[in-house]
């Protein structure tokens, strides 16, 4: 069977597809990355808790994690408040993350 025609080979709009999600990822990853040392730091959580935590809200308000994150990271340096509906989700996620 000719190659093109191998059904278990992905095509090319599939594999451009896959490669603009991993440059996504890729780009996404530093910001994540300053938003759990941020948690880790000021609530004095390892990486895995803070990632659960990010995860978490991000679930809890509906929103990608990379914006969650982005939030955090913008907000924090200059003690500027999180929107009401993240503030509340963060609030409610580490105090569950407290009592495990």
């Amino acid at each position: 069977m000719p190659d093109d025609l191998d059904p278990s080979r992905p095509d090319e709009a599939s594999l451009l597809e896959r490669v603009t999600q991993l440059e996504s990822a890729l780009r996404s990853r530093p910001v994540i990355e300053q938003a759990k040392g941020m948690l880790m730091l000021v609530h004095r959580c390892d990486e895995d808790q803070a990632f659960r935590v990010l995860i978490a809200v991000s679930q809890a308000s509906n929103r990608k994690l990379r914006d969650i994150a982005s939030e955090l990271v913008r907000a924090l340096p200059g003690d500027r408040a999180l929107p009401p509906d993240l503030a509340e989700a963060f609030d409610a996620e580490l105090r569950r993350a407290g009592g495990r």
